[in-house]
């Protein structure tokens, strides 16, 4: 298969989660995460940068990763700027095989994360194989562009969301959270529609994506995911209307996937359906 390098090459596994997932009972979800990081032999660092309580939420995966057999659970204890530019990421990252980022504000985590030796590093090593995991601004702040802010809209409104760069580990890639539970699909259009090649993949709660180093998507969860590809779009008008008025878009695709589907993110369109309907090659 061709790729048409709709997004560039993914280094490793990624697992993308709408937020509010399972901590309880099942936990199929961050089971996931574990299975992908080396099961009970993985060494996990959790980093509760975007948090307003981030020893809280360090201790919440903490104990769950525990509680899931992992011996070796770390938290990045720096979630100031002047504390993170003194880390040494070498140390911090040395035999660390999963590496979660929590909830919280993605623009707190690009803030603090961006440009730092340890953001270059944590990219290396991504490439070179660890698995990354992040629930709700976790997941969101991957990408290279994403939504920071952003109320939901009955149509789609030039002004209605704010862009800003993300963490740059996923390219070519937007992704919105809570997304059926907070109506989001207007202000994922929007962000779509103001570049086109980013492909908008919205995750709802409780629901994750494995995205894996082939480009290869599958949801996972209760929920489902939505995929706006608007590499095909014929007729836009975001740029020519005024900050507050609602645009035309043509030739938008949506996909709406629930758990078991698989998607080509290179491709751009759904690989085949685990079931019996379905198989596109």
């Amino acid at each position: 298969m061709t790729k048409h390098h709709y997004s560039e090459e993914i280094g490793s596994e990624i697992l993308l989660i709408g937020g509010a997932e399972d901590k309880l009972n099942e936990r199929h979800i961050l089971r996931k995460f574990v299975e992908m990081s080396g099961g009970k032999k993985a060494s996990i660092l959790i980093v509760p940068v975007p948090s307003d309580f981030p020893a809280a939420a360090a201790e919440i995966y903490r104990k769950i990763f525990g509680n899931l057999g992992i011996k070796k659970v770390t938290v990045l204890k720096a979630t100031s700027r002047r504390e993170l530019v003194s880390v040494n990421p070498e140390s911090v990252l040395k035999g660390v095989t999963g590496i979660f980022l929590t909830g919280g504000d993605q623009m707190r985590l690009s803030s603090i994360l961006g440009g730092t030796k340890f953001l270059a590093l944590l990219k290396r090593r991504i490439k070179d194989g660890i698995v990354l995991g992040g629930s709700s601004a976790g997941a969101a702040s991957m990408s290279s562009t994403m939504i920071v802010r952003g109320e939901p809209s009955v149509q789609p409104l030039k002004d209605s969301i704010r862009l800003c760069p993300g963490l740059g580990i996923l390219k070519n890639i937007i992704i919105d959270q809570h997304f059926t539970q907070r109506a989001r699909l207007t202000r994922l259009i929007t962000a779509v529609s103001y570049n086109p090649n980013n492909l908008g993949i919205g995750i709802d709660e409780n629901t994750a994506v494995h995205i894996r180093s082939n480009g290869i998507l599958e949801v996972l969860g209760s929920g489902t995911v939505t995929i706006i590809d608007g590499s095909g779009i014929t007729y836009n008008t975001i740029s020519e209307v005024q900050e507050s008025e609602p645009f035309s878009v043509l030739g938008l695709q949506v996909n709406i996937l629930s758990s078991g589907v698989r998607y080509d993110i290179y491709e751009r369109k759904p690989t085949e359906v685990v079931g019996d309907y379905l198989q596109i090659s």
